[in-house]
């Protein structure tokens, strides 16, 4: 976790998303329990949208920075052999893209039945120009300078919801990881 930037990742999204009803009408459908002509989808829809949003209540840098922890260029500061315990060491990125990709999951309950979990696919596209990263003891503790172009895509099987252009976010002078910090080596 991170001791937050300010900038959750629902904030990426738009307050309502117009193919969240037809999205929730053709899943919730399919289960022969729940009478599709005596349902509000709009409603439906609206209340998915803000579930959705909801679950992604997250810090926009700690999702990018579990990232990082994947890439091979960091990997060697989770060796202690290399780089002892109580090292400290400030990694410097220059101009690098990459995707992250999370799945949301939304369970569904129609009194009184739970009728579906559905699985999102959100991918934010991160390009920055650049970025410092401080490691320690195989963890990315901190994180700080320059700015990054985040693209979203939300999506729900083949059914896209939300393809956003990149905008430009600035990173905050530092943003901190809650103690340990993420490790390298898996995303936290």
């Amino acid at each position: 976790m991170t001791e937050s930037s300010g900038y959750p990742v629902r904030n990426l999204l738009p307050a309502s998303l117009p193919r969240m009803d037809s999205v929730m009408k053709q899943e919730l459908s399919k289960d022969s329990r729940i009478d599709p002509r005596k349902l509000a989808w709009g409603f439906i829809g609206s209340e998915a949208t803000d579930a959705v949003r909801s679950v992604l209540d997250c810090d926009v840098f700690e999702l990018l920075a579990q990232g990082w922890c994947m890439a091979e260029k960091l990997q060697e500061y989770s060796d202690p052999a290399r780089h002892p315990p109580g090292e400290r060491s400030i990694v410097y990125l220059a101009r690098h893209s990459f995707v992250k990709t999370v799945h949301p999951v939304l369970e569904v309950t129609i009194d009184p039945a739970q009728c579906a979990s559905l699985r999102f696919t959100l991918e934010l596209a991160a390009s920055f120009r650049s970025a410092a990263l401080l490691i320690a003891d195989g963890r990315i503790t901190a994180v700080g300078a320059g700015d990054v172009d985040i693209g979203v895509r939300l999506k729900y099987g083949n059914a896209t919801l939300l393809d956003k252009e990149s905008r430009k976010l600035p990173l905050p002078a530092r943003i901190d990881f809650k103690a340990p910090g993420l490790r390298i080596g898996r995303s936290s």
